[in-house]
């Protein structure tokens, strides 16, 4: 059902929200409560503030949001929608660079020490 909400939000955004300014963002994820009364929507940005603005943006018409959510799903109630940001896309950039950035300098120490070691076996 997430994942069914969660298609339906991306074509409501593309082409139901025209007037709402959300920048270039996506939906991440989507969890539905087990009575589907309640739907948590993640949301992303390019960048963190793109993101949250993006929220704040989609909290001010959620209603908007859930009427057109209502024409595209076939669900016997709506869930109510609460968006939120989800900074795991950035995080997981943030954890990329800082793991190639360890990988550069492992393969820099190697390098180094292979040099002096074979100017040892020289001698």
């Amino acid at each position: 059902v997430g994942e069914n909400v969660r298609d339906a939000l991306a074509e409501v955004l593309r082409y139901d929200l025209k007037d709402v300014n959300i920048g270039i963002s996506s939906i991440t994820g989507v969890d539905v409560s087990p009575d589907l009364q309640y739907a948590r929507v993640y949301v992303s940005g390019l960048t963190e503030q793109e993101g949250q603005d993006a929220v704040r943006a989609l909290q001010h018409v959620r209603g908007k949001v859930r009427h057109f959510l209502g024409k595209r799903i076939r669900l016997r109630y709506t869930p109510e929608l609460e968006f939120k940001y989800d900074e795991s896309p950035i995080r997981g950039g943030r954890i990329e660079d800082l793991l190639q950035q360890v990988m550069t300098k492992d393969e820099g120490d190697r390098g180094g020490e292979g040099d002096r070691g074979d100017d040892s076996d020289e001698d």
